[in-house]
């Protein structure tokens, strides 16, 4: 057969039309050859009847009459008849023949391929069609399970942003559950994700065999058809040499078969073809990714035709790897035993069955390799090489990749605060320097000496969008992934095996900056300005740090940092009590409880008050600085403009920003600039020594404020440095006229020179709590 002809019939017929036509084309032919048989056994039939009748007429022959007296032409004349009788039986084993090879033999197997082969043709083509409608039908509920996910995902996700920002801090409980559901129905949509990833692929594959199977279908058809055309133009001979018993048909029978024999097999459909030369062939129809469900998912990590790899897929992933490892392993290429020069319908049928499998197989397994390929490119990408070394489960916890949502980050603390969060070998963290610079900090073991844990820190370099800890080194789009490949792969970031094992999550009370909202001033600290604020519905006091560009030293910030520490530690009734501290980015804040009446300064200067509730205040500040004093911690800037009002009129230490925690007994050498001098002990002025006795000395400055609404101490002495002149001569605070002798000889030892003669805190408290008694 030419190639010409076969493609143009493939081109005709390798369409749904197309092989519908070739299979009306074949019932007909085998309708033709129904009233063909039907015609050849009637003459069958006839030559049989004429036999009979022949082989009578010679019996009634034999029976003529004999006459009396012999005569030749009588007896030539039975020899005549006689001769009926062997035309009748030849004529009779001829038809006998001719059925059994002709029509009961070739005839019967050629309506029977025909039959076979319209069979074979509807059966394939509907076994193609069903796989190429299953993976079509697949994509479908794949997309709108896809799409269904999304719709989960973004109602609780939405749920979540609405609770987070009208939340109260009795939400925080709800939040870390809506969140987590968040983070479930997330990985239920990147799951889908890859799963609507895997389906088009798949289909787009089939939909590709599809349409070489149907063409490959269509040529084969041709082929089958002209070998059983041959057998039929074969049968035409046949029944065209069938002898006739006249000597003048001779001529006109060998006329017909030679009609039979010159027919060109290979153009027996040309005139078919011709009228259906319009329809277009089949082609490959791809599809192509629905980009909407990208828009509605907002999910950045989602990318066109790409898998997602994370936490909540790799699980999915290696399940598929698995599955075409075994697939891949399981394919074994047979050689087909392809005997074409064997023409016969069943060999063909044979011969196309096993080479289409095999190229099944083997188109197949190239496509599941390359994906194969590519998941295994991709997941090693991210640092999963799913051996299971008995480590932690890795866990993409967070609903963003900023890093601000990673609980490893902790924001701009200075290097000591995130050094102090490391324990043990291997724990990491990332930070933000004073220069803003990125920062991995990490514990290992010290290279001088294996015993000692030390901490290392590594800046994290941006370069073209991309994150890396060394120059040309493994880069990844965002530190989340650089850090989760690092962790995953195990790598060493230095010779001496510096490796991240444990992340470091930063604290509860290290909350988001963009979940604190700032009001009107309240008023200035010693840092920075404090305003009336917002955090999750409740309502706060915030202490803004000066921004960096208003001459910000790193002791200051270091300074701010620490109070916050500080007060995250401590819980005491006259204490102002710490919410949390916002350091995600600058500026930071500090989050304290809002105090309704604002500073005691300005609560004394609104109107007289008895001299019991002074006195009361006097107590409550005690309390608190005994309880300072117990944790060991000074102040270093009590005043009572450092002090708080609540709506109960109950007083509460502030503003520690200048604190520090002591050792027993320790004391502290102040290197700060500026000064409370009015407030501080003199030995801070002699050598720059602070103890817990600079804070007596100090609290008996506040309790004179108290008693004298708040002026300014020492109000004789116009400049402050003349105030430190004062107090080396021996100058101390006059009794104000409101307060008591007893309780002003309660607060005198509190500006004894030599501070060991000073009370403590717990001292001043058991003598105020005499006192008020008595008021």
């Amino acid at each position: 057969m030419s190639h010409r002809t076969s493609e143009k019939f493939a081109n005709c017929f390798s369409n749904h039309d197309g092989c519908r036509i070739l299979s009306l084309i074949i019932n007909d032919e085998y309708k033709i050859l129904q009233e063909t048989k039907k015609l050849f056994e009637k003459r069958i039939a006839l030559d049989e009847q004429y036999a009979r009748n022949l082989q009578e007429l010679a019996t009634n022959a034999d029976r003529l009459a004999t006459p009396t007296n012999p005569h030749p032409l009588v007896s030539i004349s039975r020899d005549v008849f006689l001769q009926w009788s062997h035309l009748a039986a030849l004529i009779t084993s001829r038809a006998e023949e001719i059925r059994g090879t002709t029509l009961e033999g070739s005839m019967k197997q050629l309506m029977e391929n025909k039959v076979d082969s319209r069979k074979y043709l509807d059966e394939e083509k509907r076994q193609y069609d069903a796989e190429h409608r299953k993976a079509k039908q697949d994509i479908v509920e794949s997309e709108k399970r896809y799409a269904d996910e999304i719709k989960v995902y973004t109602a609780k996700n939405n749920e979540l942003t609405k609770l987070q920002t009208n939340a109260r801090k009795s939400d925080e409980s709800r939040i870390k559950s809506l969140k987590d559901a968040v983070l479930d129905k997330r990985g239920s949509v990147y799951r889908a994700h890859n799963d609507y990833v895997h389906k088009i692929r798949e289909y787009n594959f089939i939909d590709e065999q599809y349409t070489y199977n149907i063409r490959n279908l269509v040529k084969y058809h041709e082929e089958s058809q002209l070998i059983l055309n041959k057998s039929w133009q074969n049968l035409l001979d046949n029944i065209a040499s069938y002898p006739s018993y006249y000597s003048d048909q001779s001529e006109t029978v060998e006329l017909a078969r030679q009609t039979v024999r010159t027919i060109n097999l290979q153009h027996c459909y040309d005139q078919i073809c011709d009228v259906h030369s319009n329809t277009p062939p089949l082609t490959t129809t791809p599809e192509m990714f629905n980009q909407s469900l990208l828009q509605s998912s907002n999910l950045s990590k989602l990318k066109v035709d790409q898998f997602i790899v994370d936490s909540s897929t790799k699980q999915d992933l290696k399940q598929k790897i698995d599955t075409l490892t075994e697939n891949i392993s399981r394919f074994i290429s047979k050689p087909t035993n392809s005997n074409r020069d064997k023409l016969t319908y069943f060999s063909r049928k044979d011969t196309f069955q096993q080479e289409q499998l095999a190229r099944q197989l083997q188109t197949r397994r190239t496509w599941e390799q390359e994906l194969f390929n590519e998941l295994k490119e991709i997941t090693a990408k991210f640092g999963y090489n799913f051996v299971d070394d008995g480590s932690e489960p890795d866990s993409d916890d967070e609903l963003t990749d900023q890093l601000k949502d990673q609980p490893y980050f902790h924001g701009v603390i200075p290097r000591s605060q995130s050094v102090s969060q490391l324990k043990e070998k291997g724990d990491y963290l990332v930070r933000v320097n004073e220069q803003g610079r990125t920062v991995l900090s990490v514990y290992w073991s010290n290279s001088n000496n294996s015993t000692q844990l030390k901490d290392s820190h590594f800046y994290i370099i941006e370069q073209d969008n991309m994150f890396s800890l060394q120059h040309n080194g493994i880069a990844m789009p965002s530190v989340n992934e650089l850090i989760a490949y690092y962790k995953r792969q195990k790598l060493e970031l230095r010779d001496n095996g510096i490796r991240l094992i444990r992340p470091i999550a930063r604290p509860d009370y290290m909350v988001n900056n963009d979940e604190v909202s700032t009001m009107e001033a309240l008023g200035k600290g010693h840092f920075g300005e404090v305003s009336r604020g917002e955090y999750r519905g409740q309502k706060l006091a915030i202490k803004t740090l000066r921004s960096s560009g208003a001459n910000l030293t790193e002791k200051e910030r270091q300074n701010f940092i620490n109070e916050a520490f500080l007060l995250q530690q401590y819980r005491h009734k006259n204490i102002v009590k710490f919410i949390g501290i916002a350091a995600m980015r600058d500026p930071m804040m500090i989050l304290m409880e809002l105090i309704e009446q604002g500073s005691l300064d300005k609560y004394l200067k609104k109107q007289d008050y008895r001299v019991s509730q002074l006195i009361q205040m006097c107590y409550d500040i005690a309390k608190g600085m005994a309880y300072l004093e117990k944790c060991n911690v000074i102040h270093r800037d009590l005043a009572a403009r450092n002090c708080l009002v609540d709506k109960r009129g109950r007083i509460k230490v502030a503003d520690f920003g200048l604190s520090r925690c002591l050792q027993s007994d320790e004391e502290y050498f102040c290197q700060v600039k500026e000064v409370p001098v009015r407030w501080w002990a003199i030995e801070v002025f002699s050598n720059g020594s602070y103890t817990v006795k600079a804070d007596v000395w100090s609290y008996g400055v506040t309790a004179w404020e108290v008693f004298s609404k708040a002026e300014l101490p020492y109000p004789d002495i116009k400049f402050s440095h003349a105030v430190i002149d004062a107090l080396k001569c021996g100058e101390r605070l006059r009794q104000p006229e409101r307060c008591p002798p007893k309780i002003f000889s309660i607060l005198e030892p509190c500006w004894f020179l030599y501070p060991k003669d000073r009370p403590s805190f717990e001292k001043l408290v058991e003598l105020l709590k005499k006192e008020k008694r008595l008021f």
